[in-house]
């Protein structure tokens, strides 16, 4: 009997131990404004920013910023052509608008295979609170995204 070969370098003893994960790739887009205000636009930004970095630090998931310079610049079908070469299965996008005296957040989850939403959340009034990344509001949010994309499988 033959003795197995040796790996031709450690790299490749390295890999073949390693498992292969699939991990499902969600693109988080900066939420946009109703309107013109500059100040929600900097909400609608930066709120997208806490959602990321809340949903990366989640070892099952990867998210990825497209930046809004980059999006408004492009064909209006560019989010399904990134979506397609980046091989990107889910969608996060958002609207921050007034609604009463405070700003509200809509947010909602797309899966790109069929384009349809699977959750959405109105946050009234409340945009300013889900700010605090380790706030309630924001953890519920999140929770609830992790929820819904660890019931279909990643693409």
């Amino acid at each position: 009997m033959k003795p197995p070969e040796e790996p031709t370098s450690t790299l490749e003893t390295a890999r073949s131990r390693v498992p292969t994960l699939r991990r499902s790739l969600v693109a988080v887009l900066p939420f946009g404004a109703q309107g013109d205000d500059p100040g929600l636009r900097l909400l609608g930004s930066e709120l997208a920013d806490v959602l990321r970095e809340q949903l990366g630090r989640d070892p099952a998931m990867q998210a990825i910023l497209i930046s809004s310079d980059f999006l408004a610049k492009a064909p209006p079908h560019a989010i399904e052509l990134i979506c397609r070469e980046l091989g990107v299965g889910y969608v996060i996008t958002g609207k921050c608008h007034f609604f009463g005296e405070g700003a509200s957040l809509y947010v909602e989850l797309a899966d790109t295979r069929q384009w349809h939403i699977r959750w959405a959340n109105f946050y009234r009034g409340q945009a300013h609170a889900l700010l605090a990344g380790e706030g309630e509001l924001m953890t519920g949010m999140v929770q609830a995204l992790r929820r819904t994309l660890a019931e279909h499988p990643p693409r």
